[in-house]
């Protein structure tokens, strides 16, 4: 049996999507022969803690919860009375986020690291980001014990299209491509959760071997619990799980729900019930969606609940007529794949989303999973929901979901994870 030693920031009890695809790496690949010790942060009092998660993983795989010393978190919990102090605490805090805020863990996890190589060994290290800076502890344990290293890129760290890189933070980000260079030179294996990231990454490091970057999507798994929690009705519920992300532009539904309201659409289409709709949005804290729902008068449609344990979420998705999801239909966000598309796929409902051209699409009308709108014109979606509404009413929802059952399957956790435990020895063995 061989070791793995899997240093994640996001991981349970934290529930966040990149906890899951942390978590999910840990238990499958303990099921395949491997033993399975992860470092990750200690949980933070104030975040929801889905401890349901670690329950799954049992005993077959070691955590181990370190501290840590994150400067830019306590800045952010002070609000200083006068602008001068304001002003020191931006600068701080910038400061303290280069190249993020997590930096100071790195001693921590590596300290840990070595902790556990000396007591049990390892043949492998495996590290994720974001944060980007979680490489670095796997750059320095693998020069420091010789171990084959894999690093996995869940979002792109210099190559992300949203990153600032004005002003000042021009000079960080040479800094950091020369880190992320490293990393990328001394890692065994780079994992890439798209296939655009996989291109972009090869085209950016023109020297780097291809078969060095392999393509790890996030997969999908069949529910424990299925079990609808919504009580079903006339209404078309449509539920939207997870953040959003304002800076995508993300609310088309929102503005097109908003026009029918106000009688702007075509004449065929009828009149806009707030009855016959509701719009359920799971575990949205963000202010900028809330504040959007009510200047746009949809609090009769719009329903937003607080963060909820995994397994609850999937009941309501399980319970919900469409699954919505959406990254703004601008070029930009392109190369992105919400991971929340793979648990869509898992409850057998079909996908409404709104992206460009590019991977998010390609994956969901490729498999046959749902409706994507490349445009934020309201007319085609209002037609589209209409629709949606006089199925639901004639008990013909389910007509409009028609997957393609073997390019579901591709997408399978089980099946992704098998090639990748295939890939991680073969390069232990040809380090």
């Amino acid at each position: 049996m061989k070791r793995l030693l899997l240093i994640s920031y996001p991981f349970p009890p934290n529930s966040s999507a990149g906890a899951v695809r942390s978590e999910r790496f840990a238990r499958y690949l303990s099921g395949l022969d491997w033993d399975v010790e992860v470092i990750s942060i200690r949980p933070r009092k104030d975040l929801y803690a889905d401890t349901r998660r670690l329950e799954i993983l049992g005993q077959k795989v070691r955590i181990h919860m370190t501290r840590t010393i994150d400067p830019w978190l306590w800045l952010s919990d002070k609000n200083p009375g006068n602008r001068f102090l304001r002003a020191v605490r931006s600068a701080l805090m910038e400061i303290f986020s280069f190249p993020d805020h997590m930096l100071l863990w790195v001693p921590f996890a590596v300290s840990k690291g070595l902790s556990i190589f000396k007591e049990r060994g390892f043949d492998a290290i495996y590290t994720t980001s974001p944060p980007h800076s979680t490489h670095l502890a796997g750059l320095i344990l693998s020069k420091l014990t010789g171990k084959t290293w894999v690093c996995d890129f869940r979002d792109p760290w210099t190559l992300n299209a949203y990153r600032d890189k004005g002003g000042w933070r021009r000079y960080g980000l040479i800094i950091e491509r020369a880190l992320e260079k490293q990393v990328i030179e001394n890692a065994a294996l780079v994992l890439s959760n798209t296939h655009a990231n996989h291109k972009n990454l090869l085209k950016a490091f023109p020297k780097l071997d291809p078969e060095k970057v392999t393509y790890v999507p996030n997969g999908w798994e069949e529910f424990e619990n299925t079990a609808a929690v919504l009580s079903p009705d006339h209404k078309l519920t449509i539920v939207h799980a997870g953040t959003f992300y304002p800076k995508f532009k993300p609310y088309a539904l929102f503005y097109a729900l908003c026009a029918w309201k106000e009688g702007n659409h075509h004449p065929d289409v009828s009149p806009l019930n707030s009855g016959d709709i509701r719009i359920l949005l799971l575990g949205s804290r963000d202010e900028q969606t809330a504040n959007t729902v009510k200047e746009l008068n949809l609090s009769d449609i719009v329903e937003i609940k607080p963060w909820t344990a995994l397994d609850e979420a999937r009941g309501i998705m399980s319970g919900a007529d469409i699954l919505w999801t959406s990254l703004g239909t601008g070029q930009e966000s392109a190369t992105y794949v919400p991971s929340k598309i793979f648990e869509y796929i898992a409850t057998g409902k079909p996908i409404l989303g709104f992206f460009p051209e590019g991977e998010a699409r390609r994956i969901i009308e490729e498999t046959g999973a749902g409706k994507v709108f490349t445009s934020d014109a309201p007319e085609p979606i209002i037609a589209y929901l209409d629709r949606l509404i006089k199925l639901k009413k004639t008990g013909r929802i389910e007509t409009i979901y028609r997957p393609d059952s073997d390019k579901i399957q591709s997408l399978k956790m089980s099946s992704i994870l098998k090639q990748f435990s295939d890939q991680l020895l073969y390069a232990i063995r040809h380090r």
